[in-house]
């Protein structure tokens, strides 16, 4: 996608759009002087780009969401194209320490979509999956599974690894894209996030436990 358009879609869209009708905001954009030079078929990109952020974004991207219901994990896993999913019990130490990591990357990596969800609530997901060891974190690319992540023993076995460890392991499948040019450089915690959401979710602090088995 042409460079521009991709920055004035994000411009548009993290100028608080929801207030305005496709009509206006269309309208608005094409009275910007730094858009006289668009033509038809780049005008054609921007909408389609701010129709796909927006579908995005109400599916949840952007943030990193907790599932309650199993029929909804079921469906979000089924139409994800591209999706980073923890399995984790709210008591273990080592699935807290996942939830901050993947909170952050949730925020940059907008494409994908990042959630999690108490096992105790999926258990047909677990038996399905094989969930035996948690954190466990399942890669999924076009609703199936493709990858998967079982405790800190690939991301250095330690509880202090930094976010970009599990990004490079993630990457690994093509979930995500590993940022490139200056951004490579900076932490994942300081780098400016693509499109902005409205909210996130938090998580509490964390007690002390290894991986456990479920």
């Amino acid at each position: 996608m042409d460079s521009k358009v991709k920055a004035t879609a994000k411009q548009a869209l993290n100028e608080g759009d929801d207030a305005l009708s496709d009509d206006e905001l269309f309208a608005e954009l094409e009275n910007d002087p730094e858009l006289e030079m668009f033509r038809e078929s780049r005008l054609n990109q921007l909408k389609h780009e701010i129709s796909r952020v927006r579908d995005l974004r109400s599916r949840g991207h952007g943030e990193y969401t907790e599932v309650q219901k199993e029929e909804d994990m079921v469906r979000l896993i089924a139409s994800a194209s591209k999706g980073v999913i923890h399995f984790k019990h709210p008591q273990f130490a080592r699935c807290k320490i996942l939830d901050t990591h993947l909170q952050l990357l949730a925020r940059y990596h907008f494409d994908t979509r990042f959630a999690t969800m108490n096992v105790e609530k999926c258990p047909f997901l677990a038996q399905k999956f094989q969930v035996r060891v948690l954190p466990c974190v399942l890669v999924i690319q076009n609703g199936s599974v493709v990858d998967r992540i079982v405790g800190f023993e690939e991301l250095g076995n330690a509880d202090n690894f930094a976010t970009e460890v599990l990004e490079k392991r993630l990457a690994q499948t093509k979930v995500i894209q590993l940022p490139k040019g200056e951004l490579a450089s900076i932490p994942v915690k300081e780098r400016p996030v693509e499109f902005q959401v409205s909210g996130s979710d938090s998580h509490d602090e964390d007690e002390d436990d290894s991986n456990l088995r479920y």
